[in-house]
């Protein structure tokens, strides 16, 4: 093939990453509105009817870094941020006249417009991918983030360790998609590895892309601590009850209050290998099953850190095993989009908005967890 013909065919393929510049019926990121994901054909005919190109004529800088760059933060930001004077992002999720809600929204709700886009009908949202793909509704059997009906963070209280109440952005003060996420991409956390797949290009370029996932670093409160990484510390700015030290028992995470130096979801020990191994190295949480296993006697790389929220807390899946010293990590395997590949492990990817696990948490069942959980940490031998 011709290197002209090869960046035509690239970019129709990398267009269809982009978020759709009308309002009224937005397809984007595989997470279309009961309309099926193309990924073939020619610009004009499958692209064009939705991806509207920038001032260039390139169809992917609508939403994306010119060519996409090297495909670091700026992709997969959709129309959130990165605005110059010659882009036309803005007019994806505002409209000038006749809006559906305040600020200009398509919508009559914040979270109203988010879902024009991420609404999970095609079961390819954040929200409603675990029910589409297999009949069972994590909200009620399982764990989830309930977005616009509460405004009660569980061990939200620092004092007592119990439920608080906080004034969110939602509807009535209940916790909106905003308290978490910056629209804009404005004081947001570092850019981090993604476990998800969210689009069927077979390459799966944005698979190996960092994002921030446009977490704020003011989560649910501006007056709180800047967070800068994504870790512990991000879920304690609202669950400020559960970190330690504090005047009620909480397990020990690692965060500012324990170490000047916490692990965070980039950066912790996690087993050098899948295979039996009592090594570890340090890297990012994602894209294997090695993090969640930690050895005793704890290693070098482990030290006195504390395991972080998410290695208790994550997207559903088998972890593997350990016996004293060893771990046995059971592999990491994403095959397909969200949920399409039921041996995939994990199959969904949408923490912390939903799973199949109560509480949110990385093993377990719908209704409860087992001592498995524990022994990924403290193996029978360690046990006085």
């Amino acid at each position: 093939m011709r290197s002209g013909s090869r960046f035509v065919v690239i970019t129709a393929a990398l267009a269809l990453f982009a978020v759709v510049a009308f309002a009224s019926s937005a397809f984007a990121f595989n997470e279309p509105q009961n309309m099926p994901e193309e990924h073939s054909g020619t610009v004009a005919v499958n692209c064009s009817p939705c991806h509207v190109p920038d001032s260039s004529g390139q169809l992917c800088n609508m939403c994306h870094a010119p060519h996409m760059g090297a495909l670091g933060v700026a992709a997969g930001k959709g129309p959130h941020g990165l605005y110059t004077t010659t882009t036309k992002r803005c007019e994806a999720c505002h409209t000038l006249h006749d809006a559906g809600g305040d600020m200009l929204l398509v919508a009559p709700t914040i979270t109203g417009s988010c879902n024009t886009c991420h609404d999970g009908t095609g079961g390819g949202g954040v929200y409603g991918a675990i029910f589409a793909r297999t009949g069972v509704d994590p909200q009620i059997t399982g764990g989830g983030h309930a977005i616009d009906t509460t405004s009660v963070v569980p061990g939200g209280n620092a004092q007592s360790g119990g439920s608080a109440t906080m004034d969110f952005a939602g509807p009535g003060g209940t916790l909106g998609c905003n308290d978490c996420h910056s629209p804009h991409d404005s004081q947001t956390v570092a850019a981090f590895a993604s476990e998800r797949w969210r689009a069927t290009f077979p390459l799966n370029v944005a698979g190996n892309a960092k994002t921030n996932k446009l977490l704020r670093q003011h989560p649910g409160d501006t007056t709180s601590t800047a967070v800068t990484d994504y870790g512990s510390d991000w879920c304690l700015s609202c669950h400020k009850g559960r970190g330690a030290p504090g005047p009620v028992h909480n397990h020990p995470v690692d965060s500012i209050a324990t170490t000047a130096t916490p692990f965070t979801y980039s950066y912790i020990a996690r087993l050098a290998s899948d295979d039996p191994t009592s090594v570890t190295t340090t890297g990012t949480l994602a894209g294997t099953n090695r993090g969640f296993l930690i050895p005793y006697p704890r290693t070098p790389q482990q030290g006195a850190h504390a395991p972080i929220c998410q290695q208790c807390h994550e997207d559903a899946r088998t972890v593997g095993t350990l016996t004293g010293n060893i771990g046995d990590a059971a592999p990491f395997s994403i095959t397909a989009t969200d949920g399409n590949v039921p041996g995939d492990n994990p199959q969904f990817q949408n923490f912390p908005h939903e799973t199949k696990n109560f509480r949110l948490l990385v093993e377990g069942s719908a209704t409860s967890y087992s001592d498995d959980l524990c022994l990924n940490c403290h193996p029978l031998t360690q046990l006085p």
